[in-house]
Protein backbone atom coordinates (compact mmCIF):
# COMPACT_ATOMS: atom_id res chain seq x y z
CA UNK A 1 0.00 0.00 0.00
CA UNK A 2 1.33 3.25 -1.15
CA UNK A 3 2.39 6.24 1.31
CA UNK A 4 -0.36 8.40 -0.75
CA UNK A 5 -2.72 5.91 -0.01
CA UNK A 6 -2.11 5.57 3.42
CA UNK A 7 -2.37 9.43 3.63
CA UNK A 8 -5.95 9.10 2.19
CA UNK A 9 -6.76 6.21 4.92
CA UNK A 10 -5.98 8.12 7.78
CA UNK A 11 -7.79 11.26 6.16
CA UNK A 12 -10.65 9.36 6.89
CA UNK A 13 -10.35 7.83 9.89
CA UNK A 14 -9.42 11.19 11.56
CA UNK A 15 -12.73 11.97 9.86
CA UNK A 16 -14.24 9.22 11.97
CA UNK A 17 -12.95 10.46 14.80
CA UNK A 18 -14.32 13.73 14.82
CA UNK A 19 -17.72 12.50 13.85
CA UNK A 20 -17.47 10.41 16.93
CA UNK A 21 -16.27 13.64 19.11
CA UNK A 22 -19.19 15.53 17.22
CA UNK A 23 -21.66 12.71 18.71
CA UNK A 24 -20.05 13.00 22.06
CA UNK A 25 -20.52 16.45 22.38
CA UNK A 26 -24.49 15.75 21.11
CA UNK A 27 -24.74 13.35 23.30
CA UNK A 28 -23.80 14.87 26.26
CA UNK A 29 -25.94 17.80 25.61
CA UNK A 30 -29.00 15.59 25.46
CA UNK A 31 -28.07 13.64 28.69
CA UNK A 32 -28.04 17.29 30.27
CA UNK A 33 -31.61 18.21 28.67
CA UNK A 34 -32.62 14.61 30.00
CA UNK A 35 -32.05 15.67 33.55
CA UNK A 36 -33.08 18.88 33.57
CA UNK A 37 -36.02 17.98 32.23
CA UNK A 38 -36.79 15.73 34.68
CA UNK A 39 -35.30 17.61 37.60
CA UNK A 40 -35.59 21.43 36.91
CA UNK A 41 -39.60 22.31 36.99
CA UNK A 42 -38.37 25.87 35.50
CA UNK A 43 -36.09 24.51 33.03
CA UNK A 44 -37.47 25.19 29.39
CA UNK A 45 -35.44 23.65 26.18
CA UNK A 46 -33.93 25.75 23.28
CA UNK A 47 -35.00 22.97 21.03
CA UNK A 48 -38.95 23.32 22.20
CA UNK A 49 -39.92 24.73 19.41
CA UNK A 50 -43.44 23.87 18.83
CA UNK A 51 -45.72 20.53 20.20
CA UNK A 52 -43.76 18.54 17.22
CA UNK A 53 -40.82 19.08 17.08
CA UNK A 54 -39.95 19.52 21.22
CA UNK A 55 -36.82 17.72 22.85
CA UNK A 56 -38.64 17.73 25.98
CA UNK A 57 -41.48 16.04 25.06
CA UNK A 58 -39.17 13.02 23.65
CA UNK A 59 -37.08 13.31 26.58
CA UNK A 60 -40.01 12.97 29.19
CA UNK A 61 -41.15 9.53 27.19
CA UNK A 62 -40.75 6.72 28.24
CA UNK A 63 -38.41 5.90 25.42
CA UNK A 64 -35.86 8.16 26.52
CA UNK A 65 -34.66 5.42 28.77
CA UNK A 66 -33.48 1.82 27.35
CA UNK A 67 -32.30 -0.90 30.39
CA UNK A 68 -32.60 1.08 33.03
CA UNK A 69 -30.51 3.85 31.91
CA UNK A 70 -30.82 7.34 29.63
CA UNK A 71 -30.99 6.40 26.02
CA UNK A 72 -28.44 9.46 25.76
CA UNK A 73 -25.64 7.95 28.20
CA UNK A 74 -25.39 4.75 25.73
CA UNK A 75 -24.94 7.72 23.37
CA UNK A 76 -21.79 8.82 24.90
CA UNK A 77 -21.07 4.66 25.42
CA UNK A 78 -21.01 4.14 22.35
CA UNK A 79 -19.11 7.76 20.95
CA UNK A 80 -16.51 6.99 23.04
CA UNK A 81 -16.19 3.50 22.71
CA UNK A 82 -16.31 4.02 18.75
CA UNK A 83 -13.40 7.10 19.54
CA UNK A 84 -11.09 4.94 21.62
CA UNK A 85 -10.87 2.24 18.95
CA UNK A 86 -10.77 5.09 16.22
CA UNK A 87 -7.87 6.44 17.88
CA UNK A 88 -6.22 3.05 17.76
CA UNK A 89 -6.50 2.69 14.38
CA UNK A 90 -4.45 6.07 14.01
CA UNK A 91 -1.07 4.08 14.84
CA UNK A 92 0.81 2.60 11.63
CA UNK A 93 1.71 0.45 10.66
CA UNK A 94 -2.13 -1.01 9.91
CA UNK A 95 -2.55 -4.60 10.13
CA UNK A 96 -4.30 -5.79 9.21
CA UNK A 97 -5.26 -3.27 6.95
CA UNK A 98 -8.83 -2.23 7.75
CA UNK A 99 -8.04 -2.38 11.52
CA UNK A 100 -10.35 -1.69 13.07
CA UNK A 101 -12.67 -0.28 10.93
CA UNK A 102 -14.34 -3.28 9.86
CA UNK A 103 -15.39 -3.94 12.96
CA UNK A 104 -16.33 0.05 13.58
CA UNK A 105 -18.46 -0.48 10.10
CA UNK A 106 -20.80 -3.16 11.92
CA UNK A 107 -21.15 -1.04 14.87
CA UNK A 108 -21.68 2.27 13.17
CA UNK A 109 -24.61 -0.31 10.77
CA UNK A 110 -26.07 -1.03 13.92
CA UNK A 111 -26.32 2.35 15.45
CA UNK A 112 -27.91 3.82 11.85
CA UNK A 113 -30.46 1.24 12.10
CA UNK A 114 -31.25 1.93 16.00
CA UNK A 115 -31.46 5.49 14.92
CA UNK A 116 -34.45 4.56 12.33
CA UNK A 117 -36.49 2.96 14.66
CA UNK A 118 -35.71 5.73 17.51
CA UNK A 119 -37.13 8.30 14.85
CA UNK A 120 -40.34 6.32 13.89
CA UNK A 121 -40.91 5.83 17.54
CA UNK A 122 -40.32 9.58 17.98
CA UNK A 123 -42.46 10.34 14.78
CA UNK A 124 -45.11 7.90 15.10
CA UNK A 125 -45.43 7.03 19.09
CA UNK A 126 -44.16 9.87 20.94
CA UNK A 127 -45.58 12.53 18.10
CA UNK A 128 -42.46 14.96 18.43
CA UNK A 129 -39.34 14.98 17.00
CA UNK A 130 -36.28 16.17 18.94
CA UNK A 131 -33.68 18.39 16.90
CA UNK A 132 -30.64 16.97 18.86
CA UNK A 133 -31.59 13.72 18.60
CA UNK A 134 -31.83 13.75 14.87
CA UNK A 135 -28.22 15.32 14.63
CA UNK A 136 -27.07 12.42 15.95
CA UNK A 137 -28.39 10.08 13.86
CA UNK A 138 -26.91 11.95 11.26
CA UNK A 139 -23.51 11.80 12.47
CA UNK A 140 -24.53 7.79 12.54
CA UNK A 141 -24.92 7.87 8.70
CA UNK A 142 -21.56 9.73 8.46
CA UNK A 143 -19.97 7.10 10.52
CA UNK A 144 -21.46 4.35 8.84
CA UNK A 145 -20.04 6.08 5.24
CA UNK A 146 -16.90 7.15 6.74
CA UNK A 147 -15.38 3.37 7.68
CA UNK A 148 -17.18 1.97 4.49
CA UNK A 149 -14.93 4.68 2.36
CA UNK A 150 -11.55 3.40 4.59
CA UNK A 151 -12.74 -0.18 4.15
CA UNK A 152 -12.82 0.69 0.29
CA UNK A 153 -9.32 2.68 -0.12
CA UNK A 154 -7.67 -0.36 1.44
CA UNK A 155 -9.10 -2.25 -1.34
CA UNK A 156 -11.04 -5.46 0.52
CA UNK A 157 -14.39 -6.26 1.21
CA UNK A 158 -15.96 -5.43 4.11
CA UNK A 159 -16.80 -9.46 5.02
CA UNK A 160 -12.89 -10.50 4.23
CA UNK A 161 -11.77 -7.43 6.38
CA UNK A 162 -14.00 -8.42 9.26
CA UNK A 163 -13.09 -11.76 9.41
CA UNK A 164 -9.30 -10.46 9.22
CA UNK A 165 -9.89 -8.17 11.85
CA UNK A 166 -11.53 -10.78 14.45
CA UNK A 167 -8.80 -12.78 13.45
CA UNK A 168 -6.44 -10.11 15.02
CA UNK A 169 -8.24 -9.61 18.28
CA UNK A 170 -5.93 -12.44 18.89
CA UNK A 171 -2.80 -10.51 18.36
CA UNK A 172 -4.54 -7.55 20.68
CA UNK A 173 -5.80 -9.96 23.42
CA UNK A 174 -4.50 -8.07 26.06
CA UNK A 175 -5.16 -4.39 24.93
CA UNK A 176 -8.58 -5.34 23.54
CA UNK A 177 -9.65 -7.00 27.21
CA UNK A 178 -9.01 -4.54 28.95
CA UNK A 179 -11.02 -1.51 27.02
CA UNK A 180 -13.78 -3.77 26.89
CA UNK A 181 -12.88 -4.23 30.85
CA UNK A 182 -12.70 -0.53 31.44
CA UNK A 183 -16.32 -0.08 29.54
CA UNK A 184 -18.27 -2.96 31.24
CA UNK A 185 -17.38 -1.77 35.03
CA UNK A 186 -18.03 2.16 34.14
CA UNK A 187 -21.47 0.37 32.83
CA UNK A 188 -21.87 -1.61 35.54
CA UNK A 189 -21.17 1.68 38.39
CA UNK A 190 -24.01 3.22 36.22
CA UNK A 191 -26.09 0.85 36.38
CA UNK A 192 -25.91 0.54 39.90
CA UNK A 193 -25.15 4.15 41.16
CA UNK A 194 -27.11 6.03 39.32
CA UNK A 195 -30.23 7.55 40.67
CA UNK A 196 -33.37 7.06 39.21
CA UNK A 197 -34.23 10.65 38.79
CA UNK A 198 -36.38 10.06 35.56
CA UNK A 199 -38.97 8.21 37.57
CA UNK A 200 -42.21 9.00 38.37
CA UNK A 201 -42.48 8.47 42.33
CA UNK A 202 -45.82 8.06 43.59
CA UNK A 203 -47.61 5.67 46.01
CA UNK A 204 -51.61 4.33 46.14
CA UNK A 205 -54.36 6.89 46.98
CA UNK A 206 -58.17 6.61 47.07
CA UNK A 207 -59.84 3.94 45.17
CA UNK A 208 -56.68 1.82 44.46
CA UNK A 209 -54.94 4.94 41.96
CA UNK A 210 -51.80 5.99 42.10
CA UNK A 211 -50.81 9.44 43.18
CA UNK A 212 -48.01 11.35 43.65
CA UNK A 213 -46.53 14.78 43.00
CA UNK A 214 -45.39 16.66 39.37
CA UNK A 215 -41.76 18.15 39.24
CA UNK A 216 -43.08 21.62 40.41
CA UNK A 217 -44.37 20.30 42.87
CA UNK A 218 -48.34 20.06 41.76
CA UNK A 219 -50.78 17.01 43.11
CA UNK A 220 -51.45 14.17 40.60
CA UNK A 221 -53.93 10.94 40.59
CA UNK A 222 -54.22 8.53 37.58
CA UNK A 223 -51.63 7.03 35.31
CA UNK A 224 -48.35 6.56 35.84
CA UNK A 225 -47.86 6.93 31.73
CA UNK A 226 -51.03 8.44 30.87
CA UNK A 227 -51.86 9.47 27.47
CA UNK A 228 -53.97 12.84 28.69
CA UNK A 229 -52.77 14.78 31.64
CA UNK A 230 -55.33 17.20 32.09
CA UNK A 231 -54.79 20.56 34.15
CA UNK A 232 -58.38 21.07 36.53
CA UNK A 233 -58.25 24.61 37.95
CA UNK A 234 -60.69 24.55 40.35
CA UNK A 235 -61.64 25.83 43.89
CA UNK A 236 -63.80 23.94 46.70
CA UNK A 237 -66.16 26.06 46.61
CA UNK A 238 -67.78 25.96 43.49
CA UNK A 239 -70.62 23.67 43.08
CA UNK A 240 -69.84 23.00 39.31
CA UNK A 241 -66.07 22.21 40.30
CA UNK A 242 -67.34 19.64 42.67
CA UNK A 243 -69.90 17.83 39.99
CA UNK A 244 -66.48 18.17 37.25
CA UNK A 245 -64.10 16.48 39.40
CA UNK A 246 -66.43 13.60 40.53
CA UNK A 247 -67.15 13.35 36.27
CA UNK A 248 -62.99 13.24 36.19
CA UNK A 249 -62.59 10.96 39.48
CA UNK A 250 -65.29 8.46 37.61
CA UNK A 251 -62.94 8.52 33.90
CA UNK A 252 -59.84 8.10 35.46
CA UNK A 253 -61.50 5.04 37.85
CA UNK A 254 -62.66 3.70 34.23
CA UNK A 255 -59.14 4.04 32.65
CA UNK A 256 -56.66 4.32 35.75
CA UNK A 257 -54.02 3.80 33.27
CA UNK A 258 -54.56 6.18 30.20
CA UNK A 259 -55.61 9.66 32.30
CA UNK A 260 -53.50 11.85 34.88
CA UNK A 261 -55.51 14.28 36.88
CA UNK A 262 -52.91 17.53 37.81
CA UNK A 263 -54.97 19.88 40.76
CA UNK A 264 -54.09 23.45 40.32
CA UNK A 265 -55.88 25.87 43.04
CA UNK A 266 -58.01 28.80 41.46
CA UNK A 267 -60.00 30.58 44.68
CA UNK A 268 -62.41 32.87 43.66
CA UNK A 269 -61.67 34.68 46.93
CA UNK A 270 -60.56 38.07 47.71
CA UNK A 271 -58.43 36.77 50.03
CA UNK A 272 -56.16 35.21 47.39
CA UNK A 273 -57.26 36.61 43.97
CA UNK A 274 -57.22 40.30 44.94
CA UNK A 275 -58.24 41.22 41.80
CA UNK A 276 -61.84 39.83 41.91
CA UNK A 277 -64.32 42.63 42.01
CA UNK A 278 -66.61 41.43 44.29
CA UNK A 279 -65.68 38.69 46.95
CA UNK A 280 -67.49 34.78 45.55
CA UNK A 281 -66.50 32.33 47.95
CA UNK A 282 -65.20 33.75 51.66
CA UNK A 283 -63.30 29.91 52.25
CA UNK A 284 -61.97 28.84 49.58
CA UNK A 285 -58.29 30.34 49.69
CA UNK A 286 -58.44 28.74 53.19
CA UNK A 287 -58.95 25.40 51.89
CA UNK A 288 -56.94 25.53 49.01
CA UNK A 289 -54.60 26.13 51.41
CA UNK A 290 -55.22 23.36 53.63
CA UNK A 291 -55.21 21.28 50.53
CA UNK A 292 -51.73 22.13 50.00
CA UNK A 293 -50.77 21.68 53.68
CA UNK A 294 -52.48 18.02 53.87
CA UNK A 295 -50.15 17.29 50.84
CA UNK A 296 -46.86 17.73 52.93
CA UNK A 297 -48.52 15.09 55.12
CA UNK A 298 -49.12 12.41 52.08
CA UNK A 299 -53.24 13.15 52.62
CA UNK A 300 -54.14 15.69 49.36
CA UNK A 301 -56.29 14.05 47.87
CA UNK A 302 -58.04 12.58 50.89
CA UNK A 303 -58.47 16.41 51.77
CA UNK A 304 -59.41 17.70 48.74
CA UNK A 305 -62.27 14.92 48.05
CA UNK A 306 -63.61 15.99 52.05
CA UNK A 307 -63.14 19.63 50.49
CA UNK A 308 -64.89 19.14 47.28
CA UNK A 309 -67.84 17.22 49.37
CA UNK A 310 -68.37 20.04 52.09
CA UNK A 311 -66.90 23.11 50.57
CA UNK A 312 -70.47 24.68 50.09
CA UNK A 313 -71.55 24.06 53.18
CA UNK A 314 -73.08 27.67 55.64
CA UNK A 315 -70.12 26.44 58.13
CA UNK A 316 -66.84 26.40 57.84
CA UNK A 317 -64.49 23.87 57.85
CA UNK A 318 -62.00 23.83 60.53
CA UNK A 319 -58.36 23.10 60.95
CA UNK A 320 -59.08 20.35 63.59
CA UNK A 321 -61.93 19.01 61.62
CA UNK A 322 -59.61 17.95 58.86
CA UNK A 323 -56.95 17.14 61.38
CA UNK A 324 -59.19 14.61 63.51
CA UNK A 325 -60.70 13.09 60.06
CA UNK A 326 -57.44 12.31 58.71
CA UNK A 327 -54.98 11.80 61.44
CA UNK A 328 -52.86 15.14 60.50
CA UNK A 329 -50.46 17.24 63.18
CA UNK A 330 -52.39 19.93 63.74
CA UNK A 331 -49.30 22.30 64.61
CA UNK A 332 -47.77 21.56 61.30
CA UNK A 333 -51.11 22.42 59.29
CA UNK A 334 -51.47 25.53 61.41
CA UNK A 335 -47.74 26.63 60.91
CA UNK A 336 -48.24 25.36 57.29
CA UNK A 337 -51.32 27.51 56.18
CA UNK A 338 -50.10 30.15 58.07
CA UNK A 339 -46.70 30.37 55.65
CA UNK A 340 -45.42 32.53 53.07
CA UNK A 341 -44.74 29.98 51.09
CA UNK A 342 -47.88 28.04 51.29
CA UNK A 343 -49.26 31.49 49.96
CA UNK A 344 -47.22 31.76 47.15
CA UNK A 345 -48.09 28.59 45.89
CA UNK A 346 -51.35 29.48 45.43
CA UNK A 347 -50.99 32.43 43.84
CA UNK A 348 -48.61 30.58 41.93
CA UNK A 349 -51.26 28.25 40.43
CA UNK A 350 -53.76 31.65 40.09
CA UNK A 351 -50.76 33.41 37.98
CA UNK A 352 -50.56 30.45 36.10
CA UNK A 353 -54.61 30.34 35.42
CA UNK A 354 -54.59 34.11 34.37
CA UNK A 355 -51.52 33.81 31.92
CA UNK A 356 -53.71 31.02 30.22
CA UNK A 357 -56.74 33.91 30.64
CA UNK A 358 -58.89 31.50 33.02
CA UNK A 359 -61.99 33.35 34.50
CA UNK A 360 -63.90 31.20 36.14
CA UNK A 361 -63.93 27.33 37.44
CA UNK A 362 -63.49 24.30 36.81
CA UNK A 363 -61.31 24.96 33.67
CA UNK A 364 -59.55 22.08 32.54
CA UNK A 365 -56.29 22.43 30.16
CA UNK A 366 -55.31 19.45 28.28
CA UNK A 367 -51.80 20.34 25.72
CA UNK A 368 -52.24 24.14 26.46
CA UNK A 369 -55.73 24.15 25.46
CA UNK A 370 -58.50 25.61 27.73
CA UNK A 371 -61.96 23.91 28.34
CA UNK A 372 -63.82 26.18 30.26
CA UNK A 373 -66.91 24.07 32.72
CA UNK A 374 -66.04 20.64 30.97
CA UNK A 375 -64.16 18.63 28.55
CA UNK A 376 -65.90 17.76 25.07
CA UNK A 377 -66.22 14.11 25.08
CA UNK A 378 -64.35 13.70 21.32
CA UNK A 379 -61.06 14.29 23.60
CA UNK A 380 -61.47 11.36 25.44
CA UNK A 381 -61.43 9.34 22.30
CA UNK A 382 -57.84 8.13 22.01
CA UNK A 383 -58.01 6.26 25.49
CA UNK A 384 -60.43 3.39 23.59
CA UNK A 385 -57.31 3.49 21.00
CA UNK A 386 -54.97 0.11 22.33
Amino acid sequence: MTNKNNNQILKWRIAFLVACTIGLCLSIDLLRLHISVHTNPNYHSYCAISPRVNCETVAESKYSVFLSLPVALWGIFFYLFQGTFSIWGLRRPFIPPTWPFAILFWLSLVSLILSILLFYISHFIVKSICVVCICTYIVNFFLVIFSYIEIKLSKTNIIKSTKYELKSIIQRYNSFTSIIIIFAILLILLWFKLPKYWEVESSIGPGGIPIGLTKEGHPWIGAIEPKIVINEFSDYQCPHCFRGHNEIRTLILKYPSKIRLIHRHYPLDLNCYKELKTQLHPFACLYAKMAHCAAKQNKFWEVNDYLFANGRRKEQITIDELCNLFALDSAKMQNCINSYDTHQAILNDINAGKALNIYGTPTYVIDNKTYPGYIPPDIFEILNNP
